[in-house]
């Protein structure tokens, strides 16, 4: 399939076949995954591929009781390492210059002013693992799968499940596996409701 059929094809299904991915294509999820780009080739991304009923079923719990996601073949733990610490950093760190062109000096100030370092840590990071997880998502449909990103999760219990150490975190869950549902078409945007060239028009 080419990309921009995968693109289009793409969607969100929470419903899923009792059929096991084939190894080789969970193999070409995870390559994808791999190559996939990251701030500075940081690659501060990881994955937890999921396979146990059980762990499944406590995940599946620890996202709102959203019972579903254990019925995929596959549950991706989309994680990130948040052994770096902003508030840690010196003032010429580039990470804090960048930051600070971003968000400003007094919003990362009180940021950093947050005592639990490991919360203000997941919050900064919390994109980290979501363009790799996009490739995985992709090479899913590419082979006739599709997947659901769940971000509504309890992120110290699915810690607590998956023996995750302290520098590192889950964020998303990405349960991948055939579709046993149709999604329903969605009403998209028109390019020109999406897209502005070179300054925004009143």
């Amino acid at each position: 399939m080419k990309l921009n059929d995968a693109i289009k094809y793409r969607r969100s299904v929470r419903k899923f076949k009792d059929v096991p991915v084939p190894d080789s294509i969970l193999d070409e999820m995870l390559e994808a995954a791999r190559l996939a780009p990251s701030p500075g080739n940081s690659q501060g991304h990881y994955f937890g591929v999921i396979k146990d009923k059980v762990i499944k079923e406590q995940l599946a719990n620890a996202a709102g009781c959203q019972m579903w996601i254990a019925t995929a073949p596959i549950v991706f733990a989309c994680c990130a390492d948040i052994s770096w610490d902003l508030a840690k950093q010196p003032e010429d760190d580039f990470g804090v210059i960048v930051n600070k062109l971003r968000f400003d000096n007094d919003f990362l100030n009180y940021i950093c002013s947050y005592p639990d370092s490991k919360a203000r840590m997941t919050l900064l990071e919390n994109g980290t693992p979501l363009i790799p997880a996009e490739h995985i998502f992709l090479t899913a449909i590419a082979h006739g799968l599709s997947a659901c990103f769940v971000g509504y999760l309890d992120i110290s219990k699915a810690n607590e499940i998956l023996r995750l150490p302290q520098n590192k975190t889950c964020l998303f869950l990405l349960p991948v596996g055939y579709a046993d549902e149709k999604p329903i078409d969605k009403h998209l945007k028109a390019i020109n409701e999406i897209v502005f060239y070179d300054k925004w028009e009143a």
